[in-house]
């Protein structure tokens, strides 16, 4: 059985394909203490799957690693593939929730109605870049405070697979990718006009409020010889969510999202073509919130638009891209009840980037560049607005040495229009030790540059009681990482492991500057230093052809270098685990559980908790496809276990979803 099981099953221990009968955890985490009920379960089935049903998969391939095709086994890089099938699985809204229990994935609270961002190799949202078709998204937490706004940039139904990259990718990518990066990829037309259309809904079990409410459509196709078409759409409504301990406010807030997307590709020549693609939608967010006693309604709109023209050519011997793309986000906030809102912010980015590859003799050589201008339109800033230009070159060479092994070796220089250049190297070495094992690992630095708001001479937000000013003289975050891996196969099991460690210098933080008995007076400082080491490991068991089983953890050790203590909301111990079955006549069905460790925190540490979930799935042939399931079967509530969580998760819930294809 292993030969048709896809490398992406290798390389990401619960992330599978439905047709490969190698269902995986949803989200789903297990503890050391949950190892005996997981061997319940695998034991649990007794039916037999339909012999007819079985199917070969191609292998997996990853563009992000290097900008050119690898499977993600032997890819100079840790990588994760969640591919179509598994996001249906999950039944996920967003981008979070499609990669959450991922190997390297925690999520890290942001103080307001429930959100969260990922963390990534204990390194948070705004140290990972989350882009779409290698176009980069901003991580608007770490300019727009408590929010989480990088994952809804895209209809989920145009999503064809997410790529994560655990580990640093600045030589590629440039700033923000200390952590990695998770690059949303989105479905391409065949040769046929296709579609899909999703219907769902979900409600809380035990509690009102909660109710969830999805469409979403997809249809691709050729129009004529030389293009091909592809239109998606979504519309959401999440109904906000009481907290336990104070009704009036939300523990979790709701939103009503209305996104679409429209791509054409234009056949050139045999050779070239050119891609155009808008992606825009209106999320609006809302929740109930107290302030000093009183209580009031609490808005946002959300206005996300990104444009993309792309050159792409493929000859004899090389192929390149041109690319030239805009993203604009626009955050609008209004209150009731007399209160004064947050003031409108505005993000814009224009790129214009590309890059040649070439092979000879035993190299590939890829070689590229990026423009970048980034502008942030806010009150708090002197005038209004700043902005600020980044320009990059980047070189990267994949030598092959003979004997399965393959060196990978690269540098970016980064200039900066405010804070100057950064050069970014990375070097990273794969052994293709026999069939069954590949060793692999090497070093990578990454940088995150300051946002406009901290780097800004002119910046300056008045607090009630407090004032905090930018500093032209900041640094960039940087980080230099080292990591080992083996993958390891052999009949009908995989194991993977991974050892990383990081250490991170010059974090950014807000510092006090005013003298004592005065008001107070921040300014944006580098102060921070931190170590981080971990493991991730995973497995992969084809029991029979009617079940199959995965789990896989991650652990970390975290140190703040000035302080000597942990760094805080990063879990000792997160891991995830799922059992599979594949029966007769269409019917699967999936039950997996989520684990996530302690967490210190300065006031204590927060207790670990686990998240059960259960679905069962009927195809009517190969157009229809009904699942229901349920979440968070034990109903854990974060308020009952400590007062200090960041973010909440939703209580037990059952859900529906209707998928039909044509």
């Amino acid at each position: 059985m292993l030969e048709s099981r896809t490398e992406q099953q290798l390389s990401a221990p619960h992330s599978f394909s439905r047709a490969s009968r190698s269902h995986a955890a949803v989200g789903s985490s297990y503890s050391l203490k949950a190892i005996p009920a997981a061997a319940l379960l695998m034991l649990a089935g007794v039916a037999q799957a339909d012999p007819h049903s079985a199917a070969t998969e191609l292998d997996t391939i990853t563009v992000t690693a290097t900008m050119s095709p690898h499977q993600t086994r032997t890819a100079p890089a840790s990588v994760t593939i969640v591919p179509r099938e598994e996001l249906e699985i999950r039944n996920a809204n967003n981008v979070l929730e499609a990669v959450r229990g991922q190997p390297g994935v925690t999520m890290t609270g942001q103080g307001t109605a429930g959100r969260k961002t990922i963390t990534l190799r204990g390194m948070d949202g705004r140290h990972v870049l989350t882009m779409v078709n290698g176009r980069r998204i901003a991580a608007s937490d770490d300019i727009v405070g408590h929010s989480d706004y990088q994952y809804n940039w895209t209809p989920m139904s145009s999503i064809e697979r997410i790529e994560i990259i655990r580990g640093p990718m600045s030589t590629l990518y440039g700033s923000e990718a200390l952590g990695g990066v998770v690059n949303v990829i989105t479905r391409r037309p065949t040769d046929k006009w296709e579609g899909e259309l999703s219907l769902g809904g979900a409600t809380l079990a035990n509690s009102a409020g909660g109710d969830q409410t999805n469409a979403a459509v997809y249809l691709g196709g050729p129009v004529g010889e030389k293009l091909t078409l592809r239109l998606t759409g979504q519309t959401a409504y999440n109904q906000s969510i009481a907290s336990e301990s104070d009704p009036a406010v939300s523990g979790i807030e709701g939103s009503k999202i209305n996104m679409g997307s429209i791509g054409a590709t234009i056949d050139l020549t045999a050779n070239q073509t050119l891609d155009l693609d808008y992606t825009g939608g209106l999320e609006r967010r809302f929740f109930d919130a107290s302030s000093r006693g009183k209580y009031y309604e609490n808005h946002y709109d959300i206005r996300r638009d990104q444009g993309s023209v792309a050159w792409n050519g493929d000859f004899e011997k090389w192929n390149g891209q041109m690319r030239a793309y805009r993203s604009e986000i626009d955050i609008t906030n209004y209150r009731t009840n007399g209160q004064s809102p947050s003031e409108p912010q505005n993000m814009k980015e224009e790129v214009v980037d590309g890059y040649a590859s070439t092979t000879f003799g035993r190299h590939r050589l890829t070689g590229g560049g990026e423009l970048r201008r980034e502008e942030l339109t806010h009150a708090e800033l002197a005038g209004g607005d700043d902005s600020a230009r980044h320009n990059a070159l980047f070189l990267q060479d994949e030598i092959e040495l003979g004997h399965g092994l393959t060196f990978t070796v690269g540098a970016r220089y980064d200039d900066h229009e405010i804070f100057g250049n950064e050069i970014s190297p990375r070097a990273y070495l794969v052994w293709e030790a026999s069939d069954d094992l590949v060793v692999k690992g090497g070093y990578g630095h990454a940088f995150k540059a300051p946002t406009l708001k901290q780097i800004s001479p002119n910046y300056r937000y008045e607090g009630s009681s407090y004032d905090v000013l930018g500093n032209p003289d900041l640094r960039p975050e940087s980080l230099d990482s080292f990591e080992l891996g083996a993958d390891w196969q052999v009949g009908d099991v995989a194991l993977t492991g991974t050892v990383f460690y990081s250490k991170v210098r010059d974090l950014i933080a807000s510092t006090k500057i005013s003298p004592a008995g005065q008001r107070s007076v921040y300014q944006y400082q580098n102060v921070d230093r931190a170590r981080i080491m971990g493991l991730e490991a995973g497995a992969v068991w084809d029991i029979s052809p009617s079940f199959a089983w995965s789990t896989s953890l991650t652990l970390l050790k975290t140190e703040d270098q000035d302080t000597g203590e942990q760094l805080e909301y990063r879990p000792k111990l997160s891991a995830a685990s799922a059992l599979d079955w594949f029966g007769p006549a269409g019917w699967s069905a999936r039950v997996g559980l989520e684990y996530t460790g302690k967490q210190y925190t300065a006031s204590g540490d927060l207790p670990d908790y686990i998240l059960w979930n259960a679905s069962l799935a009927k195809d009517f042939g190969k157009q229809v496809t009904l699942r229901i399931g349920l979440d968070n079967i034990g109903d854990v509530n974060l308020e009952d276990k400590s007062p200090d969580f960041q973010y909440a998760e939703r209580g037990r819930t059952v859900f529906a979803n209707l998928q039909m294809r044509f």
